[in-house]
């Protein structure tokens, strides 16, 4: 459709036009070689939830996925944090490092908010509202309307380039939005006899296309994906990211987006996201197989050596929280600093914690192992 406007940063007049997407159909012809890739991807998500079932511990899987997710899905946007320091960044003596790790935080706060809702909520517009808030409010600069579906027009492309050198130019911000808007909520939440993985990759794509925020879209639309197979039980826990391996081709993931736009054709899209939820949940098996092993691992050696008490509680915690200071582990199990710090040169000893800040003071401790295996997702 046409539009026409001024450039806000340049005062330029432009006559151009945008992609105004229809409406989701209630069935989608797709070709056999891609129900084939979809029915793969659903096995591999019932491997991954008999992997979990398996599990002492859930957290061996939730909580690291969520830390890679929200690193991967904020550098498929352009920002970058290493995982250490976003870790050292959620201890309560420790503020972020850089305005990069802020925000990767913010995605993490708002990521386990949705989790917490997706239990018994419908996916809907006020809850991506409010989780897109979140986002924004830990960004390096928050949109004026932060929390609200945007009332600008914006265009996909270069930073800083022109309407005319965008890459892909979403709805005009009016009722044609809202009405596209309105009817992808009533479409993921209708009962429609899709596979979740087929359903999610559509859902994805049209929120995509749609943009409906001024920023976030890419990190809110990834999440849509979990939350929808959480909701329809596909998953049944959040222990899963898709954000690495769309990192790892990240050209090729704008180029299906674009290419659903231009042709109209589902097949190599639904495909290259069945193969991404497909390899994603394998690799999460293999993962939580190697954290299973390290905690099994690490619990016989504390055994053998009779210790317990809070070696044995802070050894428990490394799955989830990876990095500790002595403060952090008086406050967590109300001991003092001697006994603290006793438990980390322990746990050291062994190999398990490594010093990572090589200070005198504020010493920040990591269980490498963990974090290395958490990465490799």
């Amino acid at each position: 459709m046409d539009i026409a406007g001024t450039d806000p940063r340049t005062g330029d007049h432009f006559d151009y036009y945008a992609f105004v997407p229809e409406p989701l159909p209630t069935e989608v012809n797709l070709s056999q070689a891609t129900w084939t890739v979809a029915s793969l991807a659903a096995e591999a998500l019932g491997r991954l939830n008999q992997a979990c079932t398996q599990l002492r511990n859930p957290g061996l899987l939730i909580a690291p996925s969520l830390f890679k997710e929200s690193v991967s899905t904020s550098a498929l946007e352009g920002t970058y944090g290493a995982l250490p320091e976003v870790l050292e960044a959620r201890l309560p003596q420790f503020s972020p490092r850089t305005p990069e790790v802020k925000e990767i935080q913010a995605y993490h706060e708002m990521a386990r908010l949705a989790f917490d809702w997706a239990v018994d909520r419908p996916i809907t517009l006020g809850m991506l509202k409010d989780l897109q808030r979140i986002l924004a409010e830990g960004s390096k600069k928050p949109p004026p309307d932060a929390g609200q579906i945007r009332t600008r027009q914006v265009i996909i492309g270069p930073e800083n380039c022109t309407v005319h050198d965008a890459r892909f130019v979403p709805p005009p911000p009016d009722d044609r939005l809202q009405a596209g808007l309105d009817a992808w909520q009533e479409w993921i939440n209708a009962d429609l006899q899709l596979p979740g993985v087929v359903r999610a990759a559509m859902a994805h794509y049209q929120f995509e296309c749609l943009h409906p925020f001024s920023d976030g879209n890419g990190r809110v639309g990834r999440l849509v994906i979990i939350l929808m197979l959480l909701r329809d039980g596909s998953l049944p826990a959040p222990s899963l990211t898709i954000s690495p391996w769309l990192l790892k081709r990240r050209e090729e993931y704008q180029d299906h987006l674009l290419r659903v736009s231009q042709t109209g054709d589902w097949n190599p899209w639904v495909q290259f996201m069945c193969t991404a939820l497909r390899e994603q949940c394998l690799a999460h098996v293999e993962v939580a197989q190697r954290l299973l092993d390290w905690t099994t691992n690490l619990r016989a050696q504390l055994d053998d050596r009779r210790w317990g008490g809070v070696i044995t509680k802070l050894a428990e915690q490394l799955i989830d929280w990876p990095v500790v200071t002595g403060r952090w582990v008086v406050e967590t199990f109300n001991v003092t600093l001697p006994t603290a710090q006793n438990a980390i040169d322990r746990l050291m000893n062994l190999g398990v914690l490594t010093e990572m800040t090589g200070s005198n003071y504020n010493r920040v401790y990591g269980a490498k192992e963990v974090m290395d295996l958490v990465d490799s997702l």
